[in-house]
């Protein structure tokens, strides 16, 4: 792959080092967020510099790092496989080379579109489901976090997670308790980390784990994401069932879930897949209680009550996460469920 031009290197994750980017090139199959590029990121940010990430046309990015990539201030450049130009891996929109901030949109022009190479189609198709939890915990002497992965883990993939860190690979083995430790250490500060499930399950899962110590507890946010093959269905029908436990638990905040069409094996080309798409939203007890029942009830898109009885958790779903138009009632939904501003007429 072709460098381009050379400036003093301060960092020895980065190629390149301009005055608002840092340009890392990563000449490998599969570029993982390694712990080196995890560092360069915190060198970006102390810098205020973008991270750009420089990979072949070939090569796939991993879930973490192509979280990391679609921060406002990072980049996926792709190079054409002729080696006559480069593209964004996300958009493919040309990118051409500025002297202050590295790899840049090119200024738009009549016969401009996404790179040929970025219309290529999958080549493994396959679906994903993504499932974004927000969580509060009770800060307990004996709390234990981690547990909402484990029972994703074993509802959508019949398996428990194998490792977690705060880069990859994630090889340290589950550990519930040094997941802990390692948040309460950081306390105040934020704990960001990746899990992984084992080799062989049902079905091949990651995602990261955040936890953020706020005034009323222990915020828990979780992505999980699992991959099935183009002959598999998702599980769409364990989602309220996830719902209900977890607001059983005295834990759910929201429950976000999306499909994507993409790879099984949860690593990215860069190509377009077409946007995610709702499957469905759920609240937790507080939110509703918050709202008022009767108002969480009558949502443009019918809910179903989950959890307690007495303080029930509202699963709305919004179709099996194939027809963008979910977009528009999603959207809806969330205007629906939104708490009143104090001061104003609900």
């Amino acid at each position: 792959m072709a460098a381009p031009p050379p400036a003093v290197q301060q960092h020895p994750a980065v190629d390149v080092m301009t005055d608002k980017a840092a340009v890392a090139i990563q000449d490998r199959p599969v570029v993982p967020l390694s712990s080196w590029l995890t560092d360069a990121l915190a060198m970006c940010a102390a810098t205020n510099r973008s991270l750009q990430v420089l990979t072949p046309a070939d090569a796939r990015v991993t879930l973490p790092l192509r979280t990391v990539l679609q921060n406002p201030n990072a980049r996926w450049v792709v190079e054409e496989p002729d080696g006559s130009g480069h593209f964004d891996g996300f958009s493919g929109v040309p990118l051409v080379w500025d002297e202050r901030s590295g790899f840049v949109v090119r200024r738009a022009r009549p016969e401009d579109g996404p790179s040929p190479t970025f219309r290529r189609p999958c080549s493994d198709p396959g679906s994903q489901l993504w499932i974004d939890l927000r969580l509060l915990r009770k800060p307990r002497e004996d709390l234990l976090l981690g547990d909402s992965v484990e029972y994703l883990a074993e509802v959508f993939a019949e398996a428990d997670p194998a490792g977690w860190g705060t880069s990859e690979p994630a090889l340290t083995p589950w550990d519930p308790a040094a997941l802990t430790a390692l948040g309460r250490r950081r306390s105040p500060q934020p704990t960001w980390t990746v899990f992984t499930g084992p080799p062989v399950a049902a079905h091949r899962f990651l995602g990261t784990h955040r936890t953020t110590r706020v005034v009323e507890g222990v915020k828990e946010t979780v992505v999980f994401t699992v991959g099935y093959r183009r002959d598999e269905e998702p599980a769409l029908h364990l989602l309220g069932r996830v719902a209900g436990e977890l607001a059983e638990r005295g834990v759910l905040k929201t429950m976000t879930v999306q499909r994507l069409a993409g790879r099984p094996d949860l690593t990215y080309e860069p190509l377009w897949s077409g946007p995610p798409v709702p499957v469905g939203v759920a609240v937790g007890p507080d939110t509703v209680a918050e709202i008022g029942t009767a108002h969480a009830d009558s949502a443009p898109s019918p809910g179903e009550r989950v959890g307690p009885s007495h303080a029930p958790a509202l699963w709305y779903p919004l179709g099996d996460g194939t027809d963008p138009q979910a977009w528009r009632q999603f959207n809806a939904l969330m205007e629906h469920l939104r708490p009143p501003e104090r001061g104003r007429p609900s």
